[in-house]
């Protein structure tokens, strides 16, 4: 018996359904050595998989300059080389700057407010105390503001917080630390994402000859139509975004050297980091950054609030439509829902790639499924007409053989 006729029979789809069943419950019953098992693939194969994005976010440059930097090269070979090793070089030109400047500075900050914290306490009572004063006045000539209880929680509430901060300061030291752990599957994936990236044409042409073999010319020119604009929606919402959060970091380093503010390193990375988390990430940086300048002078985090508010307004009106000049088409809301559940499954890497994703599911639903369920449609009011017109087609046929049989009898 062949297989497609051992595939119709009823016994064999209870066999297949029975077994998913128990599949799927042993897999749900088991889930933790499942993550156990992923973890030890993540430690093998995690250099590769660093250096296939190493690879993804090099490849816009490198083809930059080759189609304009090194377009008179005429040898192909020669072009593509020269691209992969001055984009290599790029890249490695802001790895050193990042960490011969940045990184230093941000140790620096965080160490000196763990140092610190005597003096950010005072200052913290010192604003109450003024505040208390105010509100003493204010009340002489007859202006009372109520502030219950707040005098008995205030020491409390101050103590709590100032805890928690230093410890998650600590913390901090301790990842940036960590860092130097994971530097050497850095290294191995960045040096994995050059030969990537000098084989592409090869690995290209391996990929096409076999699903070539695999599928009809016309599903492979449809595949790659849509990894093409797939890879066009991630590209320019990853670049689009990065570029987005350099400008905002240095627009708030800017504003707080003009003004002579603390930490300027590490609130305006923060700014700029935050910044790439859609809806929420502006938000997270301006109060991450007021308190810590309300840690040495609350004039400081007050205008840091305004200018915030201001440069987050441009933001979303002016810099990112001009970045987006290509809009995703995807409504507030759905953009809104996309990120807290990609947040909740996945975590940070859910909330970045949450709205490329659900771009691209917008694209299948829009360019795909609408258009299958149409001709779905098409096809059963086709099969419809028909079944109600096969009825009419014999009375017709015998009122026709009717007509020409009338003169033979006359």
């Amino acid at each position: 018996m062949k297989l497609k006729e051992i595939v119709k029979q009823r016994w064999a789809a209870y066999t297949t359904a029975t077994c998913s069943a128990v599949i799927l419950y042993m897999a749900l019953s088991h889930i933790g050595v499942f993550f156990t098992w992923l973890g030890s693939l993540w430690v093998i194969f995690s250099p590769i998989v660093i250096g296939l994005v190493f690879a993804y976010l090099m490849n816009p440059i490198a083809n930059y300059f080759e189609k304009s930097i090194f377009r008179k090269v005429k040898k192909e070979e020669s072009r593509h080389t020269c691209s992969v090793i001055l984009s290599v070089g790029c890249v490695l030109c802001i790895v050193t700057t990042f960490l011969v400047m940045i990184v230093p500075a941000l140790t620096e900050s965080i160490t000196s407010i763990i140092n610190n914290y005597d003096t950010y306490y005072k200052n913290v009572r010192g604003l109450i105390d003024n505040i208390y004063q105010i509100e003493e006045s204010l009340a002489k000539v007859g202006i009372h503001l109520e502030l219950p209880q707040i005098s008995k929680y205030t020491d409390n509430l101050i103590q709590t917080i100032f805890d928690s901060l230093k410890n998650n300061l600590g913390s901090i030291m301790g990842k940036i630390n960590d860092i130097g752990s994971s530097i050497f599957n850095i290294v191995i994936g960045f040096i994995i994402a050059i030969y990537f990236l000098m084989s592409k044409k090869n690995l290209k042409n391996t990929s096409r000859r076999l699903r070539s073999a695999l599928m009809s010319e016309q599903k492979l020119n449809a595949q790659n139509q849509f990894w093409n604009k797939c890879n066009e929606i991630f590209i320019q919402y990853i670049g689009c975004s990065l570029l987005d959060a350099c400008i905002i970091g240095f627009a708030n380093a800017i504003f707080m050297m003009i003004f002579g503010m603390s930490n300027i390193t590490l609130i305006s990375v923060i700014v700029g980091v935050t910044n790439l988390l859609p809806t929420f990430g502006p938000l997270i940086g301006g109060a991450v950054g007021a308190v810590l300048l309300l840690l040495t002078k609350p004039v400081h985090a007050l205008a840091f609030l305004i200018f915030t508010v201001i440069l987050q307004t441009m933001d979303g009106y002016v810099i990112k439509p001009k970045l987006f000049s290509n809009s995703l088409g995807l409504s507030p809301v759905v953009t809104l829902v996309s990120i807290i559940l990609g947040g909740k499954m996945f975590g940070i890497l859910g909330i970045l790639l949450a709205i490329p994703v659900v771009a691209v599911m917008a694209m299948l639903y829009s360019e795909k499924f609408l258009p299958w369920i149409r001709e779905r449609r098409r096809e059963a009011e086709a099969s419809g007409e028909q079944k109600e017109t096969l009825p009419e087609e014999p009375q017709e046929q015998q009122e026709n053989a009717e007509k020409e049989t009338i003169p033979a009898v006359t």
